[in-house]
């Protein structure tokens, strides 16, 4: 029988329920991987690499800066320790090579006459000049003249010594003012007269001079420099020709950090003529230290 024909309405199909699965998906553990840091912070680990990386260059820093300021500080302490060394030498020489001939001595502080020490005595000249007559009667018996070719010396009676022919005593003990090699050569001026006729009449007391230049030369000084080395110092001290040497300061400080020791010297085997000087510096600052050897010559004779 058709099934249809009655009405009969025919049970649907019915498909089957799907299968429930058991498996779970796992998440990730870390829930912020995959995440973007956005604006977060240093991890302690990176802090403390940066502090040490900050702290290495600082440190290279400051040393590359200490030590071109070492540098630099040693630098400019050698410059003026050889500033002070060549202006010491250079004054030095320039007084000593304009010194009367034979004036100059080497002593110690006491004034004793040395053949190395740490002193050096000289009369610097104040005027000179040349001479037609010496030892002629004036006026006055306690004085004699000199007469000088003109133009007039600018001399000053009673501060000013004529020496003529200065020779030193051979054997070094005595000074040209009481005694040269042939007798009396300095004498005090007492009268400066005008010129006249072209020649000027200088008036001296005391003997007659002994010695008569070669050169008809005259020289007058009126006072005695002293360079001096004492506690690691050079000084410079000047006083009439009359003073006594053991009475004299020490004077103007010339330089510093000198080696003590007998800077001055005077050696016959190294020497060819009287007016030749031996002087060793030592300049010693922060552990370095500057030698001098230098040789000066009084270039003036007698």
């Amino acid at each position: 029988m058709d099934r249809s024909a009655v009405g009969c309405c025919l049970p649907a199909r019915m498909s089957a329920p799907a299968a429930t699965s058991d498996v779970r998906l796992r998440l990730p553990a870390n829930r912020t991987c995959g995440k973007p840091r956005g604006n977060s912070g240093f991890t302690l680990v990176e802090l403390v690499m940066v502090i040490l990386l900050l702290g290495i260059m600082a440190t290279f820093t400051s040393q590359f800066i200490g030590i071109g300021t070492q540098i630099y500080g040693d630098a400019s302490s050698r410059e003026q320790l050889m500033s002070d060394a060549r202006f010491a030498m250079e004054r030095l020489n320039r007084e000593l090579r304009d010194a009367v001939p034979g004036s100059e001595r080497i002593e110690d502080q006491g004034g004793n006459w040395l053949d190395q020490g740490p002193c050096l005595r000289f009369w610097p000249i104040s005027n000179s000049g040349r001479y037609l007559a010496l030892n002629r009667p004036s006026g006055s018996s306690s004085t004699l003249e000199l007469v000088m070719v003109a133009p007039p010396v600018a001399v000053k009676k009673t501060d000013d010594w004529l020496v003529v022919f200065p020779q030193p005593v051979s054997s070094g003990t005595q000074s040209i003012r009481d005694r040269c090699d042939y007798g009396r050569c300095v004498a005090q001026v007492e009268t400066v007269g005008a010129v006249i006729s072209g020649a000027q009449t200088i008036g001296y007391s005391g003997a007659q001079l002994d010695g008569q230049s070669p050169g008809m030369r005259a020289y007058f000084a009126r006072e005695q420099v002293r360079y001096c080395v004492s506690g690691g110092a050079l000084y410079r001290t000047s006083a009439g020709i009359s003073a006594a040497g053991s009475t004299l300061p020490l004077g103007v400080l010339m330089a510093e950090s000198l080696r003590p020791g007998n800077v001055f010297y005077r050696e016959t085997s190294a020497f060819n003529v009287e007016g030749e000087f031996g002087m060793r510096f030592v300049f010693e600052r922060k552990g370095e230290s500057v030698t001098f050897n230098h040789k000066i010559e009084v270039l003036n004779v007698p």
